[in-house]
């Protein structure tokens, strides 16, 4: 690398650098309490959907804080009042919060103080279970509140957008929120109507009652994720390099900061009418794969997203079929070759999500009647 790319990148950080200030802090739950009960630290779940941790999990960490086991930072961002909002980590900020008995639900209503459950056979306190905070001794009650933790804070003056760029960055890789829960949790506060709109999709009748999700899929918001990933594929297939999730991402972001056209109105009409006609024909056999002679298996991200993006370029044609006709077309679209040899292992490779893709449009695409068919150009006499 030559010295003027050397400087190029050190200009690049100085100006990203610049679009954050952040401090740091340590203080103790005790005192995080305080700032909760006192409205100097809002907690929203639009970041996190609140206890996604187990009973085990809650209780293996407050055992961890009683042992003096480091724990990870949290992160907040500070408003022009001085005010914190949680960023990351509601997990564990919320798991103390409960056992203490002070949180609240999203309607601001009191929850009720938690009990510990046995953390399980790795227990180092394996007589917490069934004990609640105000059973503990007053020695081990100060103990946990005067543990301490690491704040970070995103100091006002940060670039608007850092604490959500800051919660992406911490809530993908390993983390166990789904790539739509962060999604949903960076796009919320920077775009809540983008959000809402989506909801509204989401919870269309005939997409919704023929999806057949299973209790996780409903909590992670995976019906959001498909329509997502159907307006990204719809739109934006041709763009496709890698790795479908952070390509969806990408696309909403544009659709957000308005720098590729997109409407509303035209997008909520195709789908609805897209989703009709899929569910007046196909029912909640309409994602599923058909294999000798019948339909099986659970919702299938290939199926939903090919025949989808298929129907949705050619609704209006299609419209004009008899429900027999397109029942037939959708099914003889299910065992043709062309989609088998694109789906299975490396399904998302861009070679196969664009060849299933074009294949799709193609299938679903009415075909030439005679009447347009190339004509034999007359001779001049």
């Amino acid at each position: 690398m030559n010295i003027k790319s050397q400087k190029i990148i050190d200009a690049q950080i100085d100006k990203a650098r610049n679009d954050i200030r952040t401090d740091k802090l340590d203080i103790s739950f005790g005192e995080l309490a305080n700032l909760y009960e006192s409205g100097e630290l809002k907690v929203s779940p639009e970041y996190q959907r609140l206890f996604r941790w187990s009973p085990i999990q809650r209780s293996r960490f407050i055992e961890s804080i009683l042992l003096g086991f480091p724990t990870p930072a949290i992160f907040v961002a500070e408003d022009d009042k001085g005010v914190w909002e949680l960023v990351d980590c509601l997990q564990r900020v919320s798991t103390v919060l409960e056992f203490l008995g002070v949180l609240k639900d999203p309607e601001s209503k009191p929850v009720s103080a938690a009990q510990l459950v046995d953390p399980g056979k790795r227990s180092k306190l394996p007589s917490i279970g069934g004990v609640s905070f105000s059973q503990l001794s007053l020695r081990t009650q100060l103990t946990l509140k005067r543990a301490g933790c690491r704040v970070e804070v995103i100091k006002t003056g940060s670039e608007t957008k850092m604490k959500y760029e800051v919660f992406e960055r911490l809530n993908t890789g390993g983390s166990t929120l789904t790539a739509q829960e962060v999604r949903n949790c960076v796009f919320r506060s920077t775009a809540p109507d983008f959000v809402d709109w989506l909801e509204t999709l989401a919870q269309y009748p005939s997409y919704s009652s023929n999806l057949g999700l299973s209790d996780f899929q409903e909590k992670t918001r995976f019906d959001a994720g498909l329509v997502l990933r159907y307006l990204t594929m719809k739109n934006a297939s041709d763009e496709f390099d890698h790795d479908v999730e952070p390509f969806i991402t990408e696309y909403v972001r544009d659709i957000i900061e308005k720098t590729r056209p997109f409407s509303r109105t035209q997008e909520e009409r195709i789908f609805r009418k897209t989703h009709d006609l899929i569910g007046n024909t196909m029912g909640e056999e309409a994602w599923r794969h058909y294999r000798n002679g019948k339909h099986t298996g659970p919702l299938s991200v290939y199926v939903f997203e090919t025949i989808t993006v298929g129907i949705a370029l050619n609704v209006e044609a299609l419209s004009k079929l008899s429900t027999e006709k397109l029942r037939e077309k959708i099914i003889a679209f299910k065992v043709s070759k062309e989609f088998a040899d694109n789906t299975g292992a490396g399904a998302n490779s861009k070679a196969r999500l664009l060849a299933r893709l074009k294949f799709a449009k193609t299938h679903f695409a009415p075909k030439a009647s005679p009447s347009n068919a190339r004509r034999t150009p007359r001779t001049r006499g």
